[in-house]
């Protein structure tokens, strides 16, 4: 595709988004796909290499033509790629399909792009395009490495190595029958060794088979995005996939909202309009496939009205073979595995101006409980979760204070920081002592007890706005939800640093407190921070605040064995435990901004949020685990649990698809008494959000995870707040 200055995509406010201007566009034939044989050109004028295969790749792929040529192979290839022609081709798909579920079964590590969707994809593709040769990972690369291609302004560099990869899958095409297949279906190559006198060159064969052979990548593309859009989603819809009939109206759906095409460009000759506009010979009209998408939906909301595979001359010839491979492969997937849950966060993805599409799709296949170690037992039970953390008899949280004496012990080292961290941190106690505090801790952070702080978080909302609004390239985490968070949990919680930066710079460590049986050296690392700011901390700010900050009250009752230290030191782990408010937020406005248009309508008014709140915390909530300890023998199903061994809770597996009765904030003893302080904020800070910037949108797939073991949060979530600027004001 197009050979076109990057600076045409340098603002996305002039992209296309009229699906009547992206059609009339792709139709008229005074704009035309630029010419990537000009681009090799110029390199060879300029005393540049050849590149060969990208020559003739330029001169016969269907993306890179035009005019009666590419007419003439369009209609030479046309019958194969017809969807009464895939029909034949249906067995192979489904058995291709098949081999990946069963390679997914197995995987030690299961990742739907790798596991799935690549794996499926080529072992299909392989018949179908005739390239029985080379080792399926080499075969794999070089057709990733060729699909960047359409890359604009490539490099010497990189155009060598697409070069080279063109050449050595030309050498592993095929026009000999493919061993195994049922008799009457030919490949691609074949059928064209047939066909080359339609062609306007006959020479064209080979390198037309090619295209298509690299170009249908897409079809593992759009695959992998619409995976990765439903398991974003509610856990109800992925199921619904499962059921017969699904195709009928959902399959358009998924590839309406999940197009791997984030543009398309053509380039204006001369006569050249948009919308009555004319436009400049040379200028690039950029087209938004995802915008144009959902201006499709509001008139057909059932998605059948979609340009995910474009329109006019250049409309993809592989569109019928994407609907044939992606109405099998989305419910086959749902039907083998109905709980299947995505890691968020260790989901990658390839992103260019012109595409987008996950390289990385880790998941958990099902629910069901099972040993890890020969000391852990994860839960993945919605059931068996609830069970565990309303028996306080049986289970015990994680029982870190002797676990440090025996680690000081043993290592001769003086662990006493991460003692008395252990020893006030709530989700650690248990008995007569958590029940105090826990007492306390309530009388100011009980849900009937916040209305007083109401105004500070309104304030702090408004003050994150304004910064967010200033920003020179707007982060929503950066710039939205850890000022916020910042600016309610300290005041509230009645931490008074004596150097707020140097406390903002240190604080994030405070997070790993959530980890329990962390090693010496992360121990030796987490005192370190930990002293230093406990040293310090003032004595709680009174003035001006509307409420009495938790210390400070805290400090005014008589806590059985608690001293001034454990005091500060029970603040500070709950405000490590708080960067949750953050991070939930993030992933709630990840999640929303994910949606399609339409189904985040309501985002500005407060009772849709309210509403929704609950499904959004069971999807988006930050922890990853709830750890509780065996205090004897028991069991869990099948599974035999010794005296002390430890449960991890998957809350990934047990909350997906619940929304109210979700364990995100815990359960019983242990339910996060910051549960709802965060409630409070998320139903200020998000109406607030979508009201100041009704057109915010996400950088698509811009954004990036901490890698933390115990957390889901992103470290970076860039976005726009709107056409020219307009919504800053």
């Amino acid at each position: 595709m197009p050979a076109v200055n990057s600076s045409a995509w340098t603002d996305p406010d002039r992209f296309l988004t009229d699906p009547d201007d992206v059609a009339a566009v792709l139709r008229d034939p005074h704009f035309t796909v630029s010419q990537l044989t000009a681009h090799l050109d110029e390199i060879v004028a300029r005393g540049g290499p050849r590149f060969p295969h990208l020559e003739a790749m330029a001169r016969h792929a269907f993306a890179f033509q035009s005019g009666e040529p590419h007419l003439a192979a369009r209609r030479a290839t046309a019958p194969f790629f017809a969807a009464p022609a895939l029909a034949a081709w249906t067995p192979v798909a489904e058995r291709a399909i098949a081999a990946a579920l069963a390679s997914l079964e197995t995987s030690r590590s299961p990742d739907l792009m790798r596991d799935y969707c690549e794996a499926a994809f080529l072992d299909f593709i392989r018949a179908f395009c005739g390239c029985p040769g080379g080792a399926d990972d080499r075969v794999l690369d070089l057709i990733r490495l060729a699909n960047e291609t359409t890359r604009p302004m490539l490099s010497l560099k990189a155009l060598g190595r697409i070069d080279a990869a063109l050449g050595e899958l030309l050498d592993h095409l095929s026009t000999a029958p493919v061993p195994g297949l049922e008799p009457g279906l030919v490949s691609f190559p074949a059928f064209l060794g047939h066909r080359a006198d339609r062609l306007a060159d006959p020479e064209a064969a080979p390198y037309i088979a090619l295209s298509a052979l690299v170009g249908s990548h897409t079809v593992a593309q759009s695959l992998a995005l619409a995976l990765h859009g439903m398991l974003l989603g509610d856990l109800g819809a992925w199921q619904a996939a499962a059921r017969p009939g699904w195709t009928d109206a959902g399959l358009d759906r998924a590839i309406s909202l999940y197009p791997s095409t984030l543009t398309l460009v053509r380039i204006a000759g001369d006569g050249a309009r948009i919308g009555g506009c004319p436009c400049h010979k040379g200028e690039a009209a950029v087209m938004d496939v995802v915008g144009a998408n959902a201006a499709l939906r509001r008139r057909v909301p059932d998605g059948s009205a979609h340009l995910s595979f474009g329109a006019g001359p250049h409309k993809c010839p592989g569109a019928p073979l994407s609907r044939m491979f992606l109405a099998r492969a989305i419910p086959a997937l749902a039907r083998r595995f109905p709980r299947l849950a995505l890691h968020r966060d260790g989901v990658r993805f390839h992103v260019t101006p012109l595409v987008q599409y996950p390289v990385a799709l880790p998941v958990t296949r099902d629910a069901r409980s099972r040993r890890l170690t020969g000391r852990m037992v994860e839960i993945r039970d919605l059931d068996e979760a609830r069970a565990i953390v309303n028996d306080d008899d049986t289970w015990s949280p994680p029982r870190m204070e002797p676990y440090l004496d025996a680690l000081a012990e043993r290592s001769g080292r003086d662990l006493g920081l991460a003692r008395l961290v252990a020893r006030n941190a709530m989700f650690f106690m248990s008995g007569p002592r958590h029940a105090a505090i826990r007492r306390a801790v309530a009388d100011s952070l009980g849900g009937n007890r916040l209305a007083c702080w109401q105004p500070l978080i309104e304030a702090e909302t408004r003050a994150a706005l304004t910064r967010l609004a200033s920003a020179p390239a707007p982060d929503l985490i950066a710039d939205y939800a850890e000022p916020l968070f910042r600016g309610i949990a300290g005041p509230v919680l009645g931490l008074a640093p004596a150097d707020p930066e140097r406390f903002d710079e240190l604080a994030p460590i405070l997070q790993d407190v959530l980890e329990p049986w962390l090693p010496i050296r992360e121990l030796d690392r987490l005192q370190e921070v930990i002293g230093e700011i406990l040293a310090g901390l003032g004595p709680p700010a009174t003035e001006g605040l509307p409420g009495t900050p938790l210390l400070t009250r805290l400090m005014e009752e008589d806590l059985p064995e608690t001293d001034p230290e454990d005091l500060k030191a029970l603040v500070l782990v709950m405000y490590g435990a708080s960067f949750n408010m953050a991070h939930t937020l993030g992933n709630i406005l990840h999640h929303l901004l994910s949606l399609p248009p339409e189904d985040r309508r309501g985002a500005a008014d407060p009772a849709w949020i309210d509403a929704e709140l609950e499904g959004l915390i069971s999807l988006c909530a930050s922890p990853k685990y709830i750890y509780r300890m065996a205090r004897g023998p028991a069991r869990i199903g099948d599974i035999e649990i010794r005296t002390d061994e430890t449960l991890r809770l998957q809350l990934l597996s047990i909350d997906r698809g619940v929304g109210t009765g979700n364990l995100a904030f815990g359960h019983g003893l242990h339910r996060c008494v910051g549960a709802a302080l965060s409630k409070r904020m998320l139903r200020t800070a998000l109406p607030a959000l979508f009201t100041r910037f009704p057109r915010l949108a996400l950088r698509p797939q811009r954004h990036r995870y901490f890698d933390m073991t115990q957390t889901v949060a992103l470290a970076t979530l860039p976005c726009r707040l709107g056409p020219s600027g307009k919504d800053r004001a």
